[in-house]
C-alpha cells in the first residue's frame, strides 16, 4: 500500500504576511513625546490668550475691520438676537451693530483656554461686561458669557472660526393681558 505524499508546505504565504505584518507596525510612527505636546499646548494657549487680549484692544478702539480681521475666510459669528453671519459682509454688519453703540464700553476675559492634542485648534470661554446707552439715550449694563473658537491657519496665523456671546439677563416678558 502507497502512503499518500505530503504536498509540501509554500512558505511564500507565511513570509509575505509576517513581512506585512512588520513593516506595518515597523512603520508606525513614534507615540508623541509627551513633554512637546505639553509645550506645544502651552504655546499655543500663549498665542490665543494674547490674540484675545489683542482683540479686546481692537473692540476699545471700536476698530471695525480690526475686529473683523481675527476671523478666518470660513468663520461664523453667532451673535445674540442675529441670523448666523458666515460671509464677511453679515459679519462686518454684525461688528458694526455692536461696536457703534452710543457710549459702548465692552469688555471681556477667558476664564478657561482649551487647546487640542496636536495644538492646532482651541476654544476659550469666559464672561464679559457692556455698558451702552439704549435707542432712548438710557444707560445699560449687560453681562454674559463668551466662546471663541480658534483653528491654526495653513499659515501658522490662528484666526477664530466661530465667536458667540450671549447674556446672562433674563428674558424680557410682555406684562400678562388684563
Amino acid at each position: 500500500m502507497r502512503t499518500p505524499r505530503r504536498k509540501a508546505l509554500n512558505p511564500a504565504p507565511l513570509l509575505l504576511g509576517l513581512s506585512l505584518l512588520l513593516v506595518a507596525t515597523g512603520c508606525q510612527p513614534p507615540p508623541p513625546d509627551a513633554a512637546a505636546v505639553a509645550r506645544a499646548q502651552a504655546d499655543a494657549e500663549a498665542t490665543l490668550r494674547q490674540l484675545d487680549t489683542d482683540w479686546l484692544k481692537t473692540a476699545a478702539a471700536k476698530d471695525i475691520d480690526g475686529w473683523v480681521s481675527f476671523y478666518a475666510p470660513d468663520a461664523a459669528v453667532l451673535a445674540p438676537n442675529e441670523p448666523i453671519a458666515t460671509d464677511h459682509t453679515s459679519i462686518r454688519r454684525s461688528v458694526a451693530g455692536l461696536l457703534t453703540l452710543p457710549s459702548l464700553f465692552l469688555t471681556w476675559h477667558p476664564t478657561r483656554v482649551v487647546i487640542s492634542q496636536a495644538a492646532d485648534m482651541g476654544y476659550l470661554y469666559g464672561g464679559y461686561t457692556l455698558t451702552a446707552k439704549d435707542e432712548h439715550g438710557l444707560p445699560f449694563t449687560d453681562n454674559g458669557k463668551i466662546l471663541e473658537i480658534w483653528k491654526k491657519q495653513s499659515d501658522g496665523k490662528w484666526k477664530c472660526v466661530a465667536d458667540t456671546w450671549s447674556s446672562d439677563l433674563p428674558v424680557p416678558t410682555s406684562p400678562a393681558p388684563k
